[in-house]
C-alpha cells in the first residue's frame, strides 16, 4: 500500500471531439481527482535519436484501479471547476504488474 504522502493529487480529464462547420474542436471534461505516486524514471527508452533524454515523461504508479484510458488528461492544478482547459500530460500507455498500476505520462502542448 502506498502511503498518502507519497502521492500526488492529479486531476483527470477526457476529450471529446466536436465538428463545428468543418473544423474539428477538442473540448476537454474533468472526470475525476485521483491520487498518484510520480517519479520521473529515466532509461534508454526515452532517450530520443540525437541522445537527448526526454524530460517530459512521467511514470506514475498507483495500487488501486482507477479505471484510466490511454488518452486521458492528467493535470496537477485545480482544473476541476474550469471549462476551457488543455491537461499538463496525457496517458500514453498503462502497464499492471500484479497490484500495481504504471502509467506513462507524456507532457501534452495541445494539437
Amino acid at each position: 500500500m502506498m502511503l498518502l504522502k507519497n502521492l500526488t493529487k492529479a486531476y483527470i480529464s477526457t476529450v471529446e471531439t466536436q465538428n463545428n462547420h468543418g473544423e474539428y474542436e477538442k473540448q476537454w471534461t474533468f472526470l475525476k481527482i485521483v491520487f498518484l505516486n510520480l517519479q520521473q524514471d529515466i532509461n534508454e527508452l526515452d532517450r530520443q535519436s540525437n541522445g537527448e533524454i526526454n524530460y517530459d515523461i512521467y511514470k506514475a504508479r498507483t495500487d488501486i484501479d482507477y479505471k484510466l484510458e490511454n488518452g486521458y488528461g492528467v493535470s496537477f492544478t485545480d482544473i476541476s471547476k474550469s471549462n476551457d482547459f488543455i491537461p499538463e500530460y496525457k496517458i500514453l500507455s498503462q502497464n499492471k504488474i500484479g497490484n500495481s498500476i504504471t502509467y506513462r505520462l507524456e507532457r501534452y502542448y495541445g494539437d
